[in-house]
C-alpha cells in the first residue's frame, strides 16, 4: 500500500493514489501497530501532494517517524515529517523529527545513507542552502536515486530563494535529470517548473529511457560526453556549459558507467563504433 502510494506519486497516477487512500482510510481504524503507521502514511502523503499541510499533519499525528523493523519507505517518512513541520511551523512535530534524526545518526558503525537522510531532514526544518547541498553530495552515491533527486530539487529552491541562480540551476538540472531517468514524471515536471523561473527550459522524455549504451545518456550527459570527446577538460566544459566542475565529474562518471567504458581515452572508439 505505501509503496504504490509513492509510485502513485511520483508518477501522478491520481486513480492509483486513491485506490490507496481508500484502501489506508479502510484498514486504519482496526489494523494493528504497524497497519496504522502504513495506512497513516499514506494518508499523509496524499495530503501533502494535494497542499493540505493541516491533514498531512492530523494523520502523521504521534506514529513513530523512525524506528525497527527499518523498511526502505521509513527515510521516506522522516523526509515527509520534516517537510509538514517546516510548512506548519510545528515545534511538537518538528521535535520528533529531531528524535528521528538522532536516531539515524546514532547507527554503529555509521550508514551514510541514513547519515545523508538526517542531514537531509534538518536542511529542510532549518532552511539551509548548504546543509541541503551537503546532504544531496552525501545522497548521490546512495542506493535511493530518488531520495538524491529531492534532495538536490530542495538544495535548488533554497539557493533560489537566495538568489544564488547559478548553484541553484544546477542542483535542480541534477535533480530533473535523476527524476527522469527514474521515470518520476511528476517530480520531473515540477522541478521543470521551477527551471524556467530561472529562464531554463527543459524536455520531458516520456519513453523509457534504456539502461545502458548511449540511448541511457540524459541530455546533460550526452552534451558533456561529446565535449568530453572532442578533448575538452573538465573544467573547459564547465565553463563552456555554464555547470560547476562537480556536475560536470557527476555526468563524466555516470555516462562512463552507462556507456560500459572507465576512461576517456576509450571515447573516441566507442563513438566510431556507433556511426
Amino acid at each position: 500500500m505505501v509503496i504504490l502510494a509513492e509510485v502513485a506519486a511520483h508518477t501522478d497516477d491520481r486513480n492509483l493514489l486513491q485506490q490507496m487512500v481508500n484502501d489506508a482510510r479502510d484498514a486504519y481504524p482496526t489494523g494493528s501497530h504497524f497497519v496504522r503507521r502504513a495506512a497513516a502514511r499514506v494518508l499523509a502523503l496524499a495530503a501533502w501532494q494535494r497542499d493540505d499541510v493541516h491533514d498531512a499533519m492530523r494523520w502523521l499525528g504521534d506514529i513513530t517517524l523512525f524506528g525497527t523493523p527499518v523498511f526502505p519507505h521509513a527515510l521516506d517518512l522522516v523526509i515527509l515529517g520534516a517537510r509538514v513541520a517546516s510548512a506548519a511551523g510545528d515545534a511538537g512535530l518538528r521535535a520528533r523529527v529531531l528524535q528521528a534524526t538522532d536516531a539515524l545518526e546514532r547507527e554503529r558503525p555509521t550508514v551514510p545513507l541514513f547519515s545523508g537522510v538526517a542531514g537531509y531532514a534538518r536542511g529542510i526544518l532549518e532552511r539551509d542552502a548548504p546543509a541541503l547541498v551537503a546532504a544531496a553530495d552525501a545522497l548521490r552515491l546512495s542506493s535511493r536515486p530518488l531520495l538524491y533527486a529531492s534532495a538536490a530539487e530542495d538544495a535548488g529552491d533554497e539557493l533560489s530563494r537566495a538568489q544564488r541562480n547559478a548553484e541553484a540551476l544546477d542542483q535542480l538540472n541534477a535533480a530533473f535529470d535523476s527524476y527522469i531517468e527514474c521515470e518520476a514524471i511528476a517530480d520531473a515536471r515540477r522541478v521543470g517548473r521551477a527551471l524556467r523561473r530561472l529562464g531554463v527550459e527543459r524536455r520531458i522524455v516520456t519513453h523509457p529511457r534504456a539502461r545502458t549504451g548511449w540511448d541511457s545518456l540524459t541530455d546533460s550527459e550526452l552534451k558533456v560526453i561529446n565535449l568530453i570527446a572532442q578533448g575538452a577538460t573538465n573544467r573547459a566544459v564547465a565553463t563552456q556549459l555554464h555547470l560547476s566542475l562537480h556536475t560536470v565529474k557527476n555526468h563524466v562518471h555516470n555516462a562512463f558507467a552507462k556507456l560500459g567504458i572507465n576512461s576517456r581515452a576509450q571515447l573516441p572508439q566507442l563513438m566510431r563504433g556507433s556511426d
